[in-house]
């Protein structure tokens, strides 16, 4: 049960983070699928004949561009948006605050402290944009809609934009519990975790991708556990 309080404690400390990258997501995609559906979007003139059962599809509407694209950069920018006010605010605002005292002296252990957030941090992101970014999918792949389906690449891009997200929590989470100086070390975490980011934007093997962004976690939430266990606050 403290585990859980403390849970709910940081998930309404982050709500209005939470609500707006939710909310700017859907609005953005929104839009987008608006401007494609025939009948109703800038685009119409496209679909202007109708696709009877059986007819044959253009060439060029098979090449068109996936209508989640502009939703997947603005989602390539909120993910981590969302993963760096996070790490600020569960664990730069207690040190700013001096509040880090009062929440260990708690009757739990810090494992469970650091539990609660990290949890607090997957919810986040699966409640806020996760959930809202597979519903863009889906409604994009409903028969009928569109003359192709959206390709599954966009949907696993979208949620590999979310992981980056994370991956920037724990960068913020390490830089914060850090005891050395700015000017040495301590914006080291933050900058790994940037770095690392836009080095696993750059492969394309979807193996080499998964291996390298567990990794990365791996890495960090190691580093990120060491030191909130170790740290004198």
């Amino acid at each position: 049960m403290r585990f859980v309080a403390l849970l709910r404690k940081e998930l309404r400390e982050s709500l209005p983070w939470l609500l707006l990258a939710g909310l700017l997501l859907l609005a953005v995609g929104t839009l987008a699928l608006r401007a494609h559906v025939p009948n109703t979007g800038v685009r119409y003139w496209q679909y202007r004949r109708g696709m009877a059962p059986g007819e044959t599809i253009d060439t060029w509407r098979l090449l068109s561009p996936a209508k989640l694209d502009l939703p997947a950069l603005w989602l390539s920018f909120i993910a981590p948006g969302l993963g760096l006010v996070l790490g600020v605010r569960h664990f730069w605002v207690p040190l700013f605050t001096r509040t880090w005292a009062f929440l260990l002296h708690r009757s739990v252990s810090r494992l469970t402290i650091l539990g609660a957030k990290l949890g607090a941090m997957v919810l986040a992101f699966v409640l806020s944009v996760g959930i809202i970014w597979t519903g863009l999918y889906w409604y994009a792949c409903r028969p009928g809609l569109f003359p192709i389906a959206e390709p599954v690449y966009v949907l696993v891009n979208g949620w590999f934009y979310i992981v980056m997200g994370m991956v920037v929590y724990l960068g913020t989470a390490l830089s914060a519990l850090s005891t050395t100086r700015w000017y040495t070390s301590r914006i080291f975490g933050l900058v790994f975790a940037l770095l690392a980011t836009l080095m696993l934007l750059s492969l394309w093997r979807p193996v080499w991708l998964l291996a390298m962004t567990a990794l990365v976690l791996a890495m960090l939430l190691a580093q990120t556990t060491s030191a909130f266990l170790s740290r004198e606050f």
